[in-house]
């Protein structure tokens, strides 16, 4: 920032230096003029009367118009750089966003830790049941992992309790003409490939709960817009791109909306895209807190 100040070097004082000997010389010849004392003795009053011609000197100089005595011109007013007020603000104000927003963000990783790191360790026996209930179903992996699409584009695998059967993505394009979503996501209320287990898992949002590891990697955020396969992600518009500048989320507006499964794909993109722009630690909470309703009503699928 540039900051204002005078110029001791300016061509301004220079001026006004090279002034004060003159106007001396002028008020010394006036007083011999009018009979004056002469300002050349012998002796030692010729040299007082030249060491007080050079005091008074250095005093027009430097202070003028503090000389008793002395006819000297008003110094001209040194050239000060304006500030422009309106400017500063708006440079601090773009600056305490930017502070703002990183101090926020820091907030939120701290948050995102804290919680899935808690989450973890109180819900390890409950882990320990639902592997269980898995395993025993069909005896297959107890974990499903999945390519997904993650903030700036960036794929991590998503981790869920398996709730379908061992070959479920083999069997999901005989099942395409029943998407009953109208974008590139594919969503079945009624997916004949879900497990019972599953069923009980999904109703709950319980499949959802190691992508607390996801969180606590980094790779997720306990709120924001749901990770998509990159499949989908090819397909999306120009616009629907900008949900990717925050981590996906376990919960979102879409998760805790109570009609999601009638909401068409457009309007849920542009949900993702509001909190995307609107994003704040106390929106978070707020999501959290209607998610504990979802999941505790059991309207999940």
């Amino acid at each position: 920032m540039h900051m204002a100040g005078t110029d001791l070097g300016s061509p301004e004082a220079d001026a006004r230096a090279a002034r004060g000997p003159s106007v001396l010389q002028e008020d010394a010849g006036q007083a011999s003029a009018a009979g004056g004392p002469p300002e050349t003795k012998a002796g030692n009053g010729g040299a007082e009367g030249a060491q007080l011609e050079q005091a008074v000197a250095v005093l027009a100089v430097s202070e003028p118009g503090a000389v008793s005595g002395l006819s000297l011109p008003a110094a001209e007013p040194a050239e000060v750089v304006a500030l422009d007020p309106e400017a500063l603000v708006e440079e601090f104000r773009d600056f305490d966003l930017e502070l703002s927003k990183i101090v926020r963000l820091s907030l939120k990783r701290a948050f995102d830790v804290l919680v899935s790191g808690a989450a973890l360790l109180l819900f390890l026996p409950l882990f320990a049941a639902i592997a269980a209930l898995v395993k025993l179903t069909d005896g297959g992996p107890v974990f499903f992992a999945q390519r997904r699409v993650g903030r700036r584009g960036q794929t991590f695998r998503m981790l869920k309790f398996r709730s379908m059967v061992v070959d479920a993505e083999r069997l999901r394009p005989r099942l395409e003409v029943r998407n009953e979503s109208s974008g590139p996501v594919f969503k079945m209320r009624l997916d004949p490939r879900v497990t019972a287990i599953g069923r009980f898992l999904r109703r709950y949002s319980l499949d959802e709960l190691p992508q607390l590891i996801n969180v606590l990697a980094g790779e997720m955020s306990i709120v924001g817009p749901r990770p998509s396969l990159p499949s989908e992600v090819a397909r999306y518009e120009a616009w629907q791109h900008r949900r990717f500048a925050v981590r996906p989320g376990l919960t979102c507006y879409w998760q805790v909306n109570p009609r999601r499964y009638q909401i068409s794909f457009d309007e849920w993109m542009r949900l993702d895209l509001k909190y995307t722009d609107d994003w704040s630690l106390r929106l978070d909470l707020d999501l959290v807190l209607r998610t504990f309703k979802v999941v505790l009503l059991g309207t999940g699928t």
